[in-house]
């Protein structure tokens, strides 16, 4: 990707400098489209529910000045987390601006989902096999979250500083909505790995900490826009 430590030759306050250093950065390796949106007031609220964080309007946390929500539908070996670095990077070092005014959301879906699930499910349902993800530490498909901080190095696809619990504490928001769980569950009980009703259950059981638990992420990513966050299509 382009290297994130080389400034624009334009001064730092100039804008159009700053939009196309970012679109340097944000362009290599993985695909980007970037769609506008108009700040105004959201429809409805997500309701904190089973797996959400509990009585926390999480939307009403993203005031920052610069606002991003990355649409992530394939777990891309973590490219997407990589990017996630990068983007927060870009802003600290390019543009001298704190991470407080910076809000970054991974709006996780469809064959996303293993990113934000536990150890124990990777194990338990195989989900390497399910999602083909393979353990670069073993070279066989994945039995643990390749994503998270604990195996990260030995899973060789992201760097610990990449990895989902690094994000976080940067501020990042993860998010996987109820439609995703319901087609993992049909996925994983059409694989043979246990009846529906359990393997839901202990899907929302074993998000990771601090992952919110959305309605739908199409309602999502739109209230999103209209709070004027910025929408990213990582391909």
């Amino acid at each position: 990707m382009t290297p994130i430590d080389e400034a624009p030759s334009a001064g730092e306050n100039d804008p159009t400098a700053r939009r196309s250093f970012l679109g340097r950065l944000l362009a290599g390796g993985t695909a980007l489209t970037i769609i506008g949106a108009v700040p105004r007031q959201s429809l409805a609220e997500v309701s904190p529910g089973e797996g959400a964080q509990p009585g926390e309007d999480w939307m009403r946390e993203l005031t920052a000045t610069h606002k991003a929500a990355f649409d992530w539908s394939a777990h891309k070996n973590g490219k997407p987390l990589s990017q996630g670095k990068q983007y927060l990077d870009a802003w600290r070092d390019a543009f001298k601006t704190s991470e407080r005014d910076v809000n970054l959301v991974f709006c996780v879906h469809g064959d996303a989902i293993p990113v934000v699930l536990g150890d124990a499910l990777w194990s338990r349902y195989k989900l390497g096999e399910q999602y083909e993800v393979t353990d670069g530490g073993t070279k066989s498909p994945a039995v643990r979250n390749v994503f998270i901080a604990a195996n990260a190095a030995a899973g060789g696809l992201v760097a610990a500083e990449e990895s989902v619990e690094a994000l976080q504490r940067r501020g990042a928001r993860f998010t996987v909505c109820r439609n995703t769980v319901a087609g993992a569950t049909k996925k994983l009980a059409a694989a043979g790995l246990g009846p529906p009703d359990e393997i839901r259950a202990a899907i929302l059981a074993g998000l990771l900490p601090g992952v919110i638990l959305v309605p739908a992420m199409l309602v999502t990513m739109t209230q999103l826009q209209e709070r004027g966050i910025r929408y990213l299509k990582v391909a």
